[in-house]
């Protein structure tokens, strides 16, 4: 009687759809990788961007309150579609030219042009920058020392 020698043809058939699934398992692991590491460098950038923007606007409203002595203000905030995105850009007016810029996906309200830290009660200033998830506002408030430490007659 003969030996058989090989794999028969079930046992090859088997072993490539157990190969199949590995690959493909492997395969959709690397794309949720990739999927996760793309939010979290997105995350980082904003943070960045967050953290700069902060100390760079909070420094200048402390000392100098949020506008010259013309009434103009130090900071502007324009925000612009740019392909599917919302591309947003602190201007620093001072200089005249960009403080930091970030893009987040586009949702609704992309379009804008305004000061950032206008004054409000007591030499408090409030800062709003779009960089929470899918371009939700963030608030920090600023105290002007000078108006302050102002003696109230």
């Amino acid at each position: 009687m003969d030996v058989q020698r090989g794999f028969t043809l079930t046992e090859l058939l088997v072993a490539m759809v157990i190969g199949m699934v590995v690959i493909l398992g492997a395969g959709q692991l690397f794309l949720s990788t990739f999927h996760t590491f793309k939010q979290v460098e997105q995350l980082g950038h904003h943070q960045e961007a967050l953290l700069y923007a902060a100390t760079t606007i909070t420094d200048t409203l402390r000392r100098q309150g949020a506008t010259d002595s013309s009434g103009a203000p130090f900071f502007r905030l324009q925000c612009e579609v740019v392909e599917n995105d919302c591309r947003c850009t602190v201007q620093d007016m001072q200089e005249a030219q960009p403080l930091v810029t970030f893009d987040y996906e586009t949702g609704a309200g992309c379009e804008r042009n305004e000061p950032l830290g206008a004054p409000s009660i007591n030499g408090v200033s409030v800062v709003s920058l779009p960089l929470g998830r899918q371009g939700a506002t963030i608030n920090f408030h600023v105290t002007h020392r000078e108006a302050v430490l102002q003696p109230a007659f």
